[in-house]
């Protein structure tokens, strides 16, 4: 059941932070607080969720990218969405292999594909944190993200 939780959890704080960037005009999406913006934020998180695909897949074509930079607003909060999506489905199946990782250090190494699917959906967390403070000092209300806020409103 844990693996449900953390999935469907992955899904909800995404969402609640996407709720809130959906409002933001062009102009409030790109404005820095202390070197980093909104759009920076959203854009790593998009662009980890892609590394993730693309190496699970064994993709070649590294265009998606240069594509991802290039997204207008509500396009990069829409694969965000997806992505979220899609990782939270492949969480939820608790896959049993093991995947080379290739692309932290020179020497690759294998890990569980389920550990490599939690690694990015704590990344993704960890940035949704840094976005709440972003946001925070931006002057938005920001709504809280918590796990237990996750199963107070879910139970």
């Amino acid at each position: 059941m844990v693996f449900k939780n953390l999935a469907d959890y992955h899904l909800w704080a995404g969402w609640k932070m996407r709720e809130v960037l959906s409002g933001f005009d062009s102009e409030m999406f790109a404005e820095e607080v202390n070197g980093r913006s909104p759009r920076d934020l959203v854009q790593h998180i998009v662009l980890a969720l892609e590394t993730c695909f693309y190496f699970i897949e064994d993709e070649r074509d590294k265009s998606v990218f240069d594509r991802v930079k290039r997204l207008p607003r509500q396009e990069l909060l829409k694969r965000w969405e997806i992505l979220d999506t899609r990782l939270s489905s492949a969480i939820e199946e608790i896959p049993q292999d093991k995947i080379a990782v290739k692309h932290i250090k020179e020497e690759p190494f294998e890990i569980d594909v389920v550990d490599f699917f939690l690694q990015y959906l704590i990344h993704t967390a960890h940035h949704r944190g840094q976005l709440a403070t972003v946001l925070s000092d931006l002057g938005i209300d920001v709504p809280g993200t918590d796990y237990l806020m996750f199963f107070g409103e879910n139970q």
